[in-house]
């Protein structure tokens, strides 16, 4: 180690945090201190695992494959013709606008136009989210419908005879569900750059686009990629929030109140784990980061949209779970004991330990979490439920009981009797079989 890292305490003050090049040295990090903090543990308030990365990571993922989408869409229509990462760019934004103002001349001209729109305006979704609570729905219902709707659009087209150009959304889902996306995307229409999130959301795309997945980078590149991330979390987010790009966001916008994308601070983009209960005043929801989703909520919304290709009932949407019960399920605190009584507050500490209420919250917190918790599983488990039955038909209920808890501690202590009688159970006896054969050539 470089004589200045001996100590990377003194070196980069990374007291209560353990030394990660890319997440202690700023000069090769994408998220940035004082924005994105790293994760730290110097008082009982901290809290491990209700930080902002996870939600910026997915935000990268979008952007990337929007950065992808777009230059797929430039060679599908121009396949011969000579493009740039910025044209690409502005050809996606393009179909965005016609997506959304009904136009069908790029639909005519591109056979898949609006479908490539669909898919992004999900993808784009995911980042300026519709909802930043526990349990609500990031995406906005009519663009969450848009692309198996247009992909059904275009079958139907192609069955008459007709070219499969799809549809722009209007024509695609209900008037209040339309009215609902073109509010989420009016944002992105106003003429002036200085008002328009567009303009920090597309250096992000140019970029990924010209490193094309590339991991050889000069640290000049990691500066670039840093600020345009920086520029889309404060600038882009204030905008889109802003009802029109001058006034301050209001409720229920994480940023509500703040004048100018400058006051954006972390304590506006770090999430707030578990919220807080009690009075008015004292009580604070659970919310999420100012932009973007969980990984695994990103997951989800990417595989719906593979699904929406071939499935017309699908809906690619995620509901916002990300608190302490998808880390330990088994914390929860609506579970009582088998004399319906509370269980300890170490049994339900999301790190297993007593007196975790300052990073945590109180018993109280917790259950209402709780309660979004199981909401959030429930939406979620809707969602996906057409993926699931077209992959495999739930099981008859005689193969599902094999795990019950009754069935297994039944094999248990049946194991233990076949040992104290010195038997040796089928599977055993197969398996020695096998080992002998395996063992002599048998």
């Amino acid at each position: 180690m470089p004589k200045r890292f001996r100590n990377p305490d003194d070196a980069v003050g990374a007291e209560g945090r353990a030394f990660q090049v890319d997440a202690t040295c700023a000069d090769v990090a994408i998220l940035r201190e004082p924005l994105v903090p790293c994760v730290a543990i110097t008082s009982p308030q901290d809290c491990i695992f209700g930080q902002a990365q996870p939600f910026l990571t997915s935000v990268i993922g979008a952007a990337a494959a929007l950065a992808r989408l777009a230059r797929s869409a430039t060679l599908v229509e121009r396949p011969d013709g000579e493009h740039t990462p910025e044209s690409e760019v502005f050809h996606l934004y393009s179909m965005l606008k016609n997506y959304y103002s009904g136009d069908y001349h790029l639909g005519n001209h591109n056979k898949t136009g609006f479908y490539w729109a669909s898919v992004a305006a999900v993808l784009l979704n995911s980042i300026f989210t519709s909802a930043h609570q526990m349990a609500e729905l990031v995406i906005a219902d009519g663009n969450a419908k848009g692309p198996a709707a247009c992909a059904a659009r275009m079958r139907a087209q192609e069955a008459e005879g007709a070219p499969p150009v799809g549809a722009p959304l209007k024509d695609l889902v209900s008037a209040e569900e339309f009215a609902r996306a073109k509010a989420w995307w009016e944002p992105f229409t106003r003429h002036s750059e200085r008002l328009n999130p567009w303009v920090h959301v597309s250096p992000l795309l140019v970029l990924l686009s010209k490193i094309n997945g590339s991991l050889d980078l000069p640290v000049q590149t990691y500066d670039e990629v840093a600020r345009a991330v920086h520029n889309l979390v404060c600038s882009g987010a204030w905008l889109h929030a802003s009802p029109d790009g001058e006034q301050p966001p209001r409720e229920p916008s994480p940023l509500a109140g703040l004048r100018a994308p400058s006051h954006v601070r972390a304590e506006h983009v770090t999430p707030v784990f578990v919220g807080k209960t009690g009075s008015l005043h004292d009580s604070k929801p659970a919310t999420a980061c100012v932009v973007g989703v969980l990984p695994m909520g990103f997951q989800q919304i990417l595989a719906l949209l593979q699904g929406a290709s071939n499935d017309p009932t699908v809906v690619a949407n995620y509901a916002h779970n990300f608190s302490f019960l998808i880390y330990r399920p088994s914390a929860a605190p609506d579970i009582v004991t088998n004399c319906k009584k509370q269980r300890s507050s170490k049994a339900i500490s999301c790190v297993n330990v007593e007196g975790d209420e300052a990073a945590f919250g109180t018993r109280a917190d917790k259950l209402a979490v709780c309660k979004l918790h199981r909401a959030a599983w429930r939406l979620n488990l809707d969602l996906v439920r057409p993926l699931c039955l077209r992959v495999a038909k739930p099981r008859p209920e005689k193969q599902l009981a094999r795990g019950d808890r009754a069935s297994v501690d039944y094999c248990k202590q049946r194991k233990r009797e076949l040992d104290g009688q010195g038997l040796l159970t089928k599977q055993q006896v197969v398996a020695d079989a096998a080992m002998h054969a395996a063992t002599f050539g048998d």
